[in-house]
């Protein structure tokens, strides 16, 4: 197979990148050595304050202004223009679908395809709460996906909590330590062991202390992908030390000098077979993509398969990647790449990309610490666009991905606060940051807009129905019809003919349907208030409770050796893992946004 070659250049001895204060808040450890002195600026109480009330009064004031004057010179064209604007980014991605997917079938029976070719795939599993047993179940399920003409390397990287992964190497390659400057920006220790889990090459990296998944990520691509120009001069000796030594044997190919492609997923996400080629098969296919992301949809655990909120949750999750997700992949600007199925294409811009990641803020506006220190997925990928208007990020239905939802109201509304505030702050940089396309520039102030005026969203809502009440006309209400109804048109549409998996799942999307238009409007209006309200806090907060997390292990019982427990074997109920959580503080493992 014939690789490109990537060379450690002769990299400058420069300050290493900066904390991620969401982990300390969430995953915190000891720590041995100082390490050296971080540079970013921690904004003062009185500076944080202020810029909320700022932030505060100018939605307060344009939500105010605009109920006022909609109540008092109430105007139905008024009422219905501002409807239109706020369904406009669903309306046109419908349409843009729409000519895309005409023109590319069209095109398809015209123009040959490129033969697929082989890659080198470095498949990533970052670990924090997960178990031995997770982390083992998601080896295999990766190497049995099905790789066809692809080749994998497995990395995994512990957070904090030391599981014996070496138990279940059949052979070992090498082990050893290395000392580096975390994101922390403290001198932790790198515990590496290199061999193979069955005929599966892995690498098992654990980092103690933790510091955090971001850490993780952004070592992942220092390590494999082109370096930075900043990298810290400790992973230097640790990355050529992999790439002249430990892969090669791995491998089995004495000259290996590369990876392709870089698979990220988490360690108790369930890959759909077939995954990981149709991913790379994407992302090789298109000279200019930088990364691709597969479809993501919401695991029924076992006795929760009608739950309310994993029937609300698939909705929302579908709906917006068939109509959001799905229009941004025909403009090559997919904006947010789940982290639980995501592959990255191996290439120079990525380096700039991890930089800008990794990047510790200096500046006063909060809006930059909001999205650098608690934003990831949607940061990382803005980061990887914003290299170059020529970067291409794709959308892949077919490549499928399960994950597990919030059971709870207080679970759901920490979540979406997270989620929420990534998604509305980024905005703000796709918008006016460095290398956007100009549609990628109208879809995200029509968000920001959307998003802003939520209060006067739902007012002018009930403004319309009592409108439609008092003097109801057809030939009135066409347009808003036309424009409200389409996308939802098209969803039903892509589930019953584009996406088997949800096809299987009509009957629970319809019940998902019902309940979304129930509850939305209150979701909408909590959620954005919890996005103001703590505006600049990096706290991470609930997430990542599953039916499959296992309780803690019963002394008595186990004898004195380490417990294993069988994967069919549930240690716990939801409700007693989600209340031994809450008396822990209410911390739970970090997710991925959808």
């Amino acid at each position: 197979m014939k690789v490109r070659s990537i060379s450690v250049p002769s990299l400058p001895v420069v300050q290493s990148p900066g904390e991620q204060p969401f982990d300390i808040e969430l995953e915190g450890g000891d720590v041995e050595d100082e390490g050296p002195i971080n540079p970013k600026r921690n904004l003062t109480k009185r500076e944080l304050l202020h810029q909320r009330l700022v932030f505060g009064s100018i939605v307060f004031s344009l939500n105010a202004v605009c109920i006022i004057l909609s109540a008092v010179g109430y105007s139905g064209v008024w009422v219905l223009c501002a409807i239109l604007f706020f369904k406009s980014k669903d309306f046109l991605s419908v349409w843009i679908q729409i000519f895309c997917r005409i023109y590319y079938a069209i095109k398809r029976r015209i123009v040959t395809a490129p033969a697929k070719r082989a890659s080198w795939i470095l498949s990533l599993i970052p670990a924090y709460s997960e178990s031995e047993e997770q982390i083992v179940k998601t080896l295999f399920s990766l190497r049995d996906n099905g790789m066809e003409q692809h080749r994998q390397v497995m990395c995994i990287i512990l957070d904090g909590k030391p599981r014996p992964i070496k138990d279940h190497m059949t052979r070992v390659v090498a082990s050893f330590e290395w000392k580096y400057v975390s994101l922390k920006w403290k001198i932790g220790t790198l515990k590496i062991v290199a061999g193979f889990v069955d005929n599966i090459p892995t690498l098992c990296i654990d980092k103690c202390p933790n510091a955090g998944k971001k850490d993780s990520l952004i070592l992942c691509h220092d390590l494999f992908n082109y370096p930075r120009s900043n990298i810290d001069p400790s992973i230097v000796g640790l990355r050529e030390k992999l790439w002249s030594e430990i892969l090669p044997q791995l491998t089995e190919e004495p000259n290996f000098n590369t990876f392709d492609l870089v698979f990220c997923t988490d360690a108790d996400s369930t890959i759909h077979q077939g995954a990981l080629a149709r991913l790379a098969d994407a992302c090789l296919a298109n000279p200019r993509s930088i990364a691709a992301c597969g479809f993501v949809f919401v695991e029924y655990e076992p006795g929760l398969e009608w739950s309310v909120w994993n029937l609300y949750q698939q909705f929302q999750y579908s709906f917006g990647q068939i109509v959001r997700r799905g229009a941004e992949h025909f403009v090559g600007k997919v904006t947010c790449l789940p982290g639980c199925i995501t592959m990255i294409v191996v290439r120079p811009e990525m380096a700039g990309a991890i930089q800008k990641y990794a990047k510790p803020v200096t500046a006063f506006p909060v809006l930059r610490h909001q999205v650098q220190y608690l934003g990831t997925d949607r940061r990382l990928t803005y980061s990887m666009l914003s290299q170059g208007k020529h970067l291409h990020t794709l959308f892949v239905p077919e490549a499928g991905s399960e994950t597990v939802a919030p059971q709870s109201l207080q679970h759901y509304l920490s979540q979406r606060r997270r989620w929420g505030s990534n998604a509305y702050f980024n905005n703000y940089f796709y918008f006016a940051g460095e290398n956007m396309i100009l549609i990628t520039r109208i879809a995200a102030l029509i968000e920001i807009t959307r998003l802003t005026m939520v209060y006067y969203r739902v007012f002018n809502t009930g403004l319309f129905l009592y409108g439609v009440a008092s003097d109801f006309s057809i030939v009135a209400l066409a347009p808003l019809l036309a424009v409200s109804f389409l996308p939802s048109f098209w969803f039903a549409f892509a589930v019953c003919f584009l996406n088997a998996h949800l096809r299987k799942n009509w009957v629970k999307l319809l019940c998902g349907f019902c309940i979304n238009r129930c509850v939305s409007p209150f979701m909408s209006v909590a959620v954005f208030s919890l996005v103001a309200k703590n505006l600049g806090s990096q706290v991470w907060g609930m997430s990542g409770v599953t039916a499959a997390a296992p309780g803690a292990p019963n002394p008595a019982t186990t004898g004195g050796q380490r417990p294993v427990a069988s994967p069919l074997k549930r240690q716990g109920t939801v409700a007693e893992e989600r209340q031994r959580l809450a008396d822990e503080g209410g911390q739970e493992k970090p997710d991925t946004e959808a």
